[in-house]
């Protein structure tokens, strides 16, 4: 849930470091700061370990094809060799650092006229996937996960069979008959 706080771009960590403190003592507000920090960091890590696995299998299909094009076709122009050193570019510092980026931009303004829960931060990685390739991928992997709404006793209950006090007092063979008559009827 923290990582999906700091994915949105309207908090981002700034929402971490105003709660924690509020939640916890302040012995243990900067530890979980920090480990909500680091886990971000280390998801991070692994989308763009994965990023690069899968960019190493596509370059050697794309080298091993450029080859047979280059042999069928002209192009001794070099161009290969320029793609090659602008992928090198593209893939250097701007990934390494693409969550730092994100985060020292800090938290984007939201015009005050549109209500809060209308922004939509799906859409807004969507637009930024040219800036944040793999933070984007992220996004879109953790924020499409849906979030119940309903209280966490109405789903792990039956239902209307929720024990209260007056239940309570009543024997487990009691109980036990109430809710085998409940299911057969």
């Amino acid at each position: 849930m923290a990582v999906a706080a700091v994915l949105d771009p309207r908090q981002k960590m700034t929402v971490i470091e105003y709660y924690f403190p509020k939640l916890f003592p302040p012995s243990e507000a900067q530890q979980n700061i920090e480990k909500v920090r680091n886990a971000v960091f280390e998801l991070y890590n692994e989308y763009l370990q994965a990023n690069e696995l899968r960019e190493g299998g596509n370059r050697k299909d794309s080298q091993v094809s450029s080859s047979n094009v280059s042999e069928s076709s002209a192009s001794g122009l070099g161009w290969d060799d320029f793609d090659e050193y602008v992928r090198g570019y593209q893939t250097g510092a701007s990934q390494e650092s693409e969550l730092l980026i994100y985060l020292e931009k800090g938290p984007i303004k939201i015009d005050s006229s549109m209500p809060r829960h209308e922004f939509d931060c799906l859409n807004w990685w969507k637009n930024s996937r040219l800036t944040y390739p793999i933070l984007s991928k992220m996004a879109a992997d953790i924020l499409a996960i849906p979030i119940t709404t309903v209280a966490s006793e109405a789903t792990f209950s039956a239902r209307t069979r929720v024990i209260d006090s007056y239940r309570a007092s009543l024997a487990h063979e009691t109980v036990e008959m109430l809710m085998c008559a409940g299911d057969w009827c």
